[in-house]
């Protein structure tokens, strides 16, 4: 689980190749970049290793150097045209799965024509190519960099790396502060890249990696989206924070079983300890969209009409479920101006945030090694489960 897999072929152009990956390493971690020589541990299974790596990888970076196209086999055929090329196969891999691929053109290489390629891979000639020219090597490699950063959120991370104590010494409440600030701002940005190299670091840290720093952060989050309703809502802060965390946790452990027992169902193995932290930085995540939303939405409607919260809270406790068309009615009457502004804004809000858990969503084929079709069938066999709790709920409250 990385985030940049490198793609290339040992033959072409092997100078420029590690070259690259030296200042990839460098520049991003050793631990962020896959580079099959060194990250494949002796008696792993090759062909399993790169295939795991290509599924977790953010970005896949292919090595296009003069020799790429025409690259022969012993026997004289073209490698290209093996189904069984590693080259070919992890190409393929990151293009079913919707990864993105940059070409990077090495040597004075040129992008191949659609054309000159195997079916599977003719999507490749469509992919925006970087060229890394010897001559003007550390301006194009800085242009890949600013790439890699703004459009995907591969970056180093200053504050990460403050907050890594040396050896034999503790880290500083500051530097896990900053540390979990950066975390949440890459996690609200790109969920996917945090939530797989924070799983891989805990995974690598031993029993319970994994769950502390995702139960922390979903302890995080929970705490900020309950501030954002305290502030729009009537009475102390604390009335809605408390039992707001409380809740939260709750339904995430609740809904994480849930998913864990459909993975299950479909995996045929247990499956919790791998769903339980990416589940918490999503659950999290979606909790601060939907709180943002709703608060812009709430202070839109106290600017238009004050106090029509406390009216609506009262009318509906005093009239119960019968009573809510009437109360109702008092936020409609709020919907204009800026009630009506704070009303787009937090859709628009909502909106982002279900396309940033659809992005998120992925995580789970990574964490657990699985295909798009089993992925479906969890993810249906878990909402099929909470539907029929909410019917269930449904018709005991009417009993």
């Amino acid at each position: 689980m990385t985030d940049l897999f490198i793609n290339y072929r040992r033959q072409d152009c092997p100078a420029a190749t590690g070259r690259l990956c030296d200042r990839l390493h460098a520049e991003l971690g050793a631990d962020r970049v896959f580079f099959d020589v060194g990250d494949i541990v002796p008696g792993a299974d090759f062909v399993d290793t790169l295939e795991r790596a290509v599924a977790g990888a953010s970005v896949v970076l292919s090595l296009v150097g003069p020799r790429w196209l025409q690259a022969a086999a012993g026997d004289g055929s073209r490698r290209l045209d093996d189904p069984q090329d590693f080259v070919r196969r992890e190409i393929e891999l990151a293009l079913a799965r919707g990864t993105p691929v940059i070409p990077v053109l090495l040597e004075g290489a040129g992008m191949p024509a659609a054309e000159a390629l195997p079916p599977s891979l003719r999507p490749f000639a469509r992919c925006q190519a970087v060229a890394l020219a010897n001559d003007r090597w550390e301006a194009d490699l800085r242009s890949l960099l600013d790439v890699l950063a703004q459009r995907y959120g591969i970056h180093p991370d200053p504050a990460r790396a403050q907050a890594q104590p040396a050896q034999g010494r503790t880290r500083t409440a500051p530097a896990m502060a900053a540390a979990m600030v950066a975390d949440l701002a890459e996690l609200l940005a790109h969920p996917r890249a945090l939530i797989v190299r924070r799983v891989q670091d805990g995974v690598a840290a031993g029993s319970g990696g994994a769950l502390l720093p995702a139960l922390a952060m979903l302890l995080l989050c929970l705490l900020l989206g309950n501030l954002l309703l305290g502030v729009v809502m009537e009475g102390p802060l604390y009335r809605w924070v408390v039992p707001g965390v409380a809740l939260g946790l709750l339904a995430a452990a609740a809904l994480s079983a849930m998913l864990a027992a459909a993975w299950r169902a479909v995996r045929r193995a247990p499956c919790w300890r791998r769903v339980a932290p990416p589940f918490a930085y999503l659950y999290g995540g979606a909790w601060l969209y939907f709180c943002a939303g709703a608060c812009v939405m709430l202070l839109g409607l106290e600017l238009a009409q004050p106090h029509v919260l406390e009216r609506y809270l009262a009318q509906a406790a005093q009239a119960g479920s019968a009573g809510l068309p009437t109360a109702s009615a008092l936020l409609a009457q709020a919907l204009h101006g800026p009630g009506m502004a704070g009303f787009v804004l937090g859709l628009a809000a909502w909106l982002a945030g279900g396309a940033w858990c659809l992005r998120g969503w992925a995580v789970f084929r990574v964490a657990l090694n699985a295909g798009r079709l089993a992925a479906w069938c969890a993810t249906l066999l878990w909402l099929s489960l909470l539907a029929s709790l909410g019917a269930l709920a449904g018709w005991v409250a009417a009993a």
